[in-house]
């Protein structure tokens, strides 16, 4: 298990205005690590003032744009103090930390050594690790905490307060800082737990983040309750010990993802290779009709959404193309899985662990790795390749080459080639 340490070095400042020197650990490296001007000696230790960040909005599924960029990295914090080129966002169980190349924020009088990485560390071990952070300041300021302790009190009320802690990570969820919201967005998602339970509308939020997200769910329901499209599950998901999850909070959702698909599989005796739509029909439980190429009406919505009903679950779909509406049945079963049937099911970009669970599963029961293997039969695929193999599982290209990407067939510099040639 990665560790994640914030620590304050032991002594005393030469008054208590002073800033005091910080180090960040992740496992085994230090995060801080850095070497000043006029010295040629590394140093573990940063001088810098306490911190916060928002602990359960992920990384957004587009380009990481400028405001998240100043809610998520520390290098934006400023304050005329030299932070690393750190970014920490949360997902779920488990917080997300990044250490980017320093090349772009290099300081005239230090520069951090620390190697780009990523790992994934429990979120209590963050949460614990900053709280200690921040205990141990106010033990050294005493009175001179500039309000820091009235905030930190703050805080630990409204964590312990099951709906102020409801409405605090709707708000970060959605994008905004504490109280930053527009007037009744909150409210109209939190109403909505009620019905559907708050996991799914903890997703909604990731799936349309700002101050549309209401309006945009609404649309999304009504497209739901309005399909034809039903899934009815081949296996009661309900109970959690028909897929032997053992997962902890650390394995990635992809990972897990595959395990259940390739079981699933096993299960219904699919055999090696690609899945027709005659047998994903029923797989899924749907009418083979709303996977054909030449049904052309589906709904002008932000996300595919799922509806529990009472025997089965309703599906809006989004996608045009034959190949994408097979992978968001799939996804919409791999929702089930996870959630053990919620009331409710985006189908999001968002990088959620539902989310990437639900992407996984989908790849993993439409083209296992493999079975893929076996069809190009070379460990160097060209994009000749690629349009094979996604023409033989009937998916999509890029399903091929995040495939070979996550099995290291292919590394993500070639991958990216390829996006940006597409």
């Amino acid at each position: 298990m990665t560790s994640f340490e914030i620590l304050i070095q032991n002594g005393r400042t030469k008054s208590s205005a002073d800033p005091r020197r910080i180090s960040m650990r992740l496992g085994d490296e230090c995060l801080t690590r850095l070497i000043r001007r006029g010295s040629h000696e590394p140093d573990d230790w940063l001088e810098a003032p306490p911190w916060w960040r928002i602990r359960w909005e992920p990384a957004p599924h587009t380009d990481l744009n400028a405001e998240w960029r100043l809610a998520h990295h520390l290098s934006s914090a400023g304050a005329g103090y030299h932070w690393p080129n750190v970014s920490i966002w949360g997902e779920g169980s488990r917080v997300g930390i990044a250490v980017h190349a320093d090349a772009n924020n290099l300081k005239p009088s230090l520069k951090f050594i620390a190697q780009p990485r990523l790992s994934y560390v429990p979120s209590s071990t963050v949460e614990d690790a900053i709280d200690r952070f921040v205990g141990h300041v106010l033990e050294h300021v005493g009175e001179a905490s500039d309000g820091l302790d009235t905030e930190c009190r703050q805080l630990q009320s409204e964590r312990a307060d099951p709906a102020v802690a409801t409405w605090r990570k709707l708000e970060a969820m959605l994008g905004f800082d504490p109280d930053d919201a527009p007037e009744g967005l909150v409210d109209s998602l939190e109403a909505l737990t009620e019905r559907y339970g708050l996991e799914p509308l903890q997703e909604v939020a990731l799936a349309h983040q700002g101050e549309r997200a209401t309006e945009a769910l609404n649309d999304c329901i009504e497209a739901a309750k309005s399909s034809n499209v039903l899934i009815r599950t081949p296996i009661d998901f309900t109970r959690k010990d028909r897929i032997e999850v053992g997962r902890s909070s650390l394995e990635p959702p992809r990972r897990f993802a595959v395990r259940v698909a390739n079981q699933l599989r096993h299960w219904l005796v699919v055999p090696p290779g690609p899945i027709g739509n005659k047998r994903l029909s029923e797989i899924v439980g749907t009418n083979i009709d709303c996977i054909r190429t030449d049904r052309r009406s589906t709904f002008d919505i932000p996300y595919p959404l799922r509806l529990r009903q009472e025997t089965a679950s309703k599906l809006a779909l989004r996608s045009t193309w034959s190949h994408t509406r097979r992978f968001e049945l799939c996804r919409s079963l791999g929702d089930i899985i996870w959630s053990c049937n919620d009331a409710m099911g985006p189908l999001s970009a968002a990088k959620s662990e539902r989310q990437k669970f639900q992407r996984a599963f989908a790849q993993g029961l439409l083209c296992p790795f493999a079975d893929l293997q076996a069809y190009i039969n070379t460990d160097k695929p060209d994009e000749d390749d690629i349009h094979a193999a996604a023409r033989h599982f009937d998916v999509s290209e890029r399903l091929i080459e995040t495939t070979l990407v996550n099995n290291q067939v292919i590394d993500q510099a070639s991958f990216e080639q390829m996006v940006d040639a597409s």
